[in-house]
């Protein structure tokens, strides 16, 4: 039996300028959970350790997160679990790579990095294992990470890591590094390893490829942070499963300021399901009345200490107190309007005058170029 985890994109070093003070507490965070990955390891009692590609978000590291790592991976080596990586499009193995500037197999004997131009591949005789890979040579790429990918060895099992993106024609870039599914039906491969992606994706179960997502939550992910640990019996059966390893979550959400009576009321939604570890950036929109007046800084002020961050956009407006005469001869679009809507709610009643009402109201905002839909 072979007991595999599976992680990438881990981001080591990132900003978090969207943060703003918060963003050193997550980058503290994100050195926690990498630590809270090798504890897993351990604890679920792997056989090894796959990173496919952005264990750092860029090749300039301060040296305390360079400590952490090599401190991490000789954890490992002290449990006798190798961990087999690959540099990213965030840290490729270019002329600056951290890769380059630290030699963490010379300094971690269990650790191997993939850093030939072409595909290689790690035998691990005593797991019958062979680990292939091959590095991101830049940000940017037309070719495919899975190019001439076959078996090499005699072992039972083959596994590959890449750091790319399934092609999807409209959907994915063709300079992001992409690879197509035929590659991975015709690589021979018991499993891929894919990192690039921030978001968990099953992209074949004959071969089985996956991502896993980021650990933690990073910018642009929604998902809450995990990793894989994926099985195989001596007979080969297969069986994965996802581990929660992150602390943070992150929602969105939209408010429509038209349904909302008060500003009580507007807080109450804002603070539905706040938790110290949540992530919120909500989005107000609508027309609302006049007499409520939204000022989202001040409502962030109030509010922000029950979330780790809070970000409101204010995209709503308030409703006209008084519609313009439908007179004017410079804007004849505006005018012709204005007196359509007025006449429609003459001839209505009930919901259906209510209903021309507003469509005046939001008509006239986007004629006035807000964004209120």
């Amino acid at each position: 039996m072979v007991k595999i985890l599976h992680t990438a994109d881990i981001h080591l070093g990132a900003k978090f300028a969207m943060l703003g003070n918060k963003g050193i507490q997550q980058r503290q965070q994100l050195k926690n959970t990498f630590k809270n990955i090798i504890a897993s390891a351990i604890n679920e009692g792997v056989n090894i350790v796959l990173i496919a590609g952005d264990l750092f978000d860029s090749n300039s590291q301060p040296q305390g997160n360079i400590d952490l790592v090599v401190e991490q991976f000789n954890l490992l080596g002290e449990n006798k679990i190798p961990v087999c990586l690959i540099p990213g499009n965030h840290d490729p193995f270019d002329s600056s790579s951290i890769y380059r500037k630290v030699n963490f197999e010379q300094i971690c004997p269990d650790v191997k990095v993939f850093t030939e131009a072409e595909i290689t591949y790690k035998e691990y005789p005593e797991l019958d294992l062979t680990v292939y890979g091959k590095p991101n040579l830049s940000n940017k790429s037309y070719t495919s990470p899975l190019k001439g990918l076959r078996p090499s060895t005699s072992t039972r099992f083959h596994v590959a890591l890449a750091h790319g993106s399934l092609y999807i024609p409209g959907k994915a870039s063709e300079d992001d590094h992409p690879f197509k599914l035929e590659e991975i039906n015709a690589s021979g491969m018991d499993y891929i390893a894919l990192g690039h992606w921030h978001h968990p994706y099953i992209c074949s179960d004959n071969p089985l490829a996956r991502y896993p997502g980021p650990p933690e939550w990073i910018p642009d992910q929604k998902e809450t942070g995990s990793v894989l640990v994926v099985s195989f019996s001596d007979s080969g059966e297969a069986k994965i499963e996802s581990k929660r390893i992150g602390v943070r979550d992150y929602d969105e959400i939209e408010i429509e300021t038209s349904e909302i009576g008060s500003l009580e009321e507007l807080k109450k939604k804002i603070l539905t399901g706040a938790n110290q570890n949540l992530v919120r950036v909500v989005t107000l929109k609508g027309l609302h009345e006049a007499e409520l007046i939204v000022k989202p800084e001040d409502f962030k002020n109030q509010l922000e200490d029950n979330f780790f961050f809070l970000r409101i956009d204010d995209k709503s407006h308030p409703k006209l107190t008084k519609i313009p005469e439908a007179t004017s001869q410079g804007q004849l679009i505006r005018a012709r309007f204005i007196k359509l809507m007025q006449e429609k709610i003459q001839l209505s009643e009930g919901d259906e005058k209510i209903d021309a009402e507003n469509a005046l109201q939001y008509g006239l905002a986007l004629l006035d170029g807000k964004e209120v839909l």
